[in-house]
Formats: structure tokens, C-alpha cells, sequence
């Protein structure tokens, strides 16, 4: 038997799926019990009403983005390979997150959720990065804060998950340019 964090997560990342296919207005409660291979009553027990399920993702979206960068950049010990890492986790994080169609089943319901997001992400990002955001010409010259670097890459991310680039390397080619890291990463996985 699943245990109970065991049951909220894959209740979430149900919800997360079945909100990129059909967006949030068709959601059901039992069809998510029944993707997430849970008992209606556990799900009810976590999320009594479709309202809580919803207001419950926004936060697991956030845990994912927090535990998926950390887990890129955790590896690295120097500044330009973290930088480097948590550039390619941006640019392929909302494809995964979302699908093909990141807006097509409720363009509304995903442009809000970015505009809630985005503030919090960008908050992680320069948290997370640290010293490594300073790799960024405009910073290291004090042009842009580290703040204001990490919403940059993260508004760029955004517009590849709403307009996708054809080539997704050359998006982070160029965000490689832009942090003042090689355009083609000569960095080793690792260190």
C-alpha cells in the first residue's frame, strides 16, 4: 500500500498532467483518483474539494522547480558549471512540466500560473545560484543585480515554453552568451 506523501504526490503530479491535457475547467476528482491510482476517499482525505486540489498545485509545481535545480546544480562546485547547469534545466523544465501545448487547453489558467510562478522562481533561482549568478557580464559589471539576471533567464525560458524555439540548443547557446559561459558547453558533467 502507497504511503500517505506517496498518495498526495502522485494525486499532484495526476492533477499537473491531467490540467496540461484538458486544462483545470475539465478536471475531475474521480478521474484524478483514478490516474493517480488512489481511492477516491484518500484523495478526499488530502484534497477534499477540486479548489484545495488546485490551490495545492501551485505549490508542488514550486517544489518541483526548487527540488529539480537544486538537484542540477548541486553536483557542481564552481560557479560557471552551476550556472551552466541551472541554464539548461530552465530552458527544458516547462517543456516537461507542461507538455507541447502549454496553453492550448486554458491559455488563461497557464499565463496566470506563470505570473504567480515567476516571482517565486526567480526568487529560487538567484537564492539557488548564489556566486554563480555573478558569471554574468551585467552583474559582475553591476548593471543588472542577480535578481534582475535570474528574472532575465527565467522571462526567456517562459517565452520558449509559450513560443517554442525550433532548436532548443540555440536558445541556450544563446543564454550561454548572455551569462558569459561558452555558447557550447565545454564543461564536463561534473565539478
Amino acid at each position: 500500500m502507497q504511503g500517505s506523501s506517496t498518495s498526495r504526490e502522485a494525486i499532484l503530479a495526476a492533477t499537473r498532467q491531467a490540467i496540461s491535457e484538458r486544462g483545470p475547467g475539465k478536471l475531475t476528482l474521480s478521474a484524478i483518483a483514478v490516474a493517480a491510482g488512489v481511492s477516491r476517499p484518500t484523495l478526499y482525505r488530502w484534497f477534499p474539494t477540486k479548489a484545495d486540489l488546485l490551490a495545492a498545485i501551485a505549490g508542488y509545481e514550486q517544489e518541483q522547480f526548487d527540488r529539480g535545480l537544486r538537484a542540477v546544480i548541486e553536483g557542481h562546485r564552481s560557479p560557471a558549471r552551476r550556472l551552466d547547469a541551472a541554464l539548461r534545466y530552465l530552458v527544458n523544465y516547462l517543456d516537461g512540466l507542461m507538455g507541447p501545448d502549454p496553453i492550448g487547453a486554458d491559455p488563461q489558467f497557464a499565463l496566470q500560473s506563470l505570473a504567480r510562478a515567476l516571482p517565486i522562481q526567480i526568487d529560487a533561482l538567484a537564492r539557488l545560484l548564489g556566486d554563480a549568478l555573478q558569471q554574468v557580464p551585467a552583474v559582475r559589471s553591476g548593471h543588472l543585480s542577480s535578481e534582475q539576471a535570474a528574472e532575465l533567464c527565467l522571462r526567456v525560458a517562459y517565452s520558449h515554453y509559450l513560443v517554442p524555439h525550433p532548436d532548443p540548443d540555440v536558445l541556450l547557446a544563446n543564454l550561454r552568451s548572455f551569462a558569459g559561459l561558452p555558447r557550447r558547453s565545454t564543461m564536463r558533467a561534473t565539478g
